[in-house]
């Protein structure tokens, strides 16, 4: 009886889906506006949806089959165009500091931006401790606001399509080191958990307690980085970090992406069932602080 009431406690009946599907939480998810959302196939042949209405009907209902109840949603391009306030969490991507720390407050007190990120400064040219985003890292440790920033590589040729001050050792998550040092209050996670970079991401998550990791691309979108995830989980186990690893799918114009995300989570046997509950739900409901 007290088991299932510790069950009842961690997981609300309301929580589950009609079918019995435990909760998930994705803490990576990526919307567009119709000038900013694109058609290309993923890395596994796959096309994205011909337009935005369908890429929101995909998304939405790959949501509903495997219950995610809630989701970070950073917008490329503009305001979150996926709306339902009850499961959406609104971030604030940018590959750029902002300019305007006036505006970037009130989008705060309105509520339009509960997380900052995903903060892809590695694509422009910057890591997080670059002095311009100082003023906005104050902002969000104030506010209490929790900062998400891209750590790990980039697509192959990124540099040559669209971001010529794309650098992969910016991608390092030991340039977040200096962040965290100047703002021990600030909640942050790095997204990808560092890719390539992954055994300094165990380091730095060693050095530094508040920090969290989300998985995103490195479950699903290539035979190397997921050679990266399946190394990490294992060592993150063995460090006694899983409870600070958080599933994020980082779907980008491919909704299928949730799908083999959860699925490649899923199929991990080093993992307990326990481990996973934790990745899929519990260090994402207590980053966030759900249940407050």
């Amino acid at each position: 009886m007290k088991k299932l009431l510790f069950i009842l406690l961690l997981y609300p009946l309301s929580a589950y889906s009609q079918d019995g599907q435990k909760p998930i939480i994705d803490m990576h998810l990526h919307d567009y506006t119709e000038q900013t959302y694109f058609v290309a196939p993923a890395s596994d042949g796959t096309m994205s949806p011909a337009s935005l209405a369908e890429f929101h009907e995909q998304v939405l209902a790959i949501q509903k089959k495997y219950n995610i109840v809630k989701a970070v949603v950073s917008t490329i391009g503009g305001p979150n165009t996926l709306q339902d306030d009850k499961k959406w969490i609104p971030g604030y991507y940018t590959n750029k500091p902002p300019t305007d720390t006036v505006a970037f407050i009130k989008l705060i007190e309105s509520g339009e931006l509960k997380v900052f990120g995903e903060i892809g400064a590695v694509y422009g040219g910057y890591t997080l401790s670059h002095p311009d985003f100082e003023p906005y890292l104050d902002i969000c440790e104030r506010y209490d606001i929790p900062v998400a920033v891209h750590t790990g590589g980039g697509p192959p040729n990124i540099t040559y399509q669209c971001c010529p001050d794309f650098r992969l050792k910016y991608g390092d998550p030991l340039t977040v080191e200096d962040v965290l040092a100047k703002h021990p209050k600030l909640r942050i996670y790095i997204m990808h958990a560092g890719e390539v970079f992954y055994e300094n991401a165990l380091r730095l998550m060693l050095q530094y307690p508040q920090l969290y990791a989300d998985l995103g691309v490195i479950l699903w979108v290539g035979k190397q980085p997921m050679d990266y995830a399946e190394r990490l989980l294992r060592q993150a186990k063995e460090y006694g970090l899983i409870d600070r690893i958080m599933y994020g799918s980082d779907q980008m114009v491919w909704p299928h992406g949730i799908e083999k995300s959860i699925q490649q989570l899923d199929s991990y046997d080093f993992l307990s069932e326990a481990d996973k509950r934790k990745i899929f739900y519990e260090n994402a409901a207590r980053f966030l602080r759900l249940d407050e």
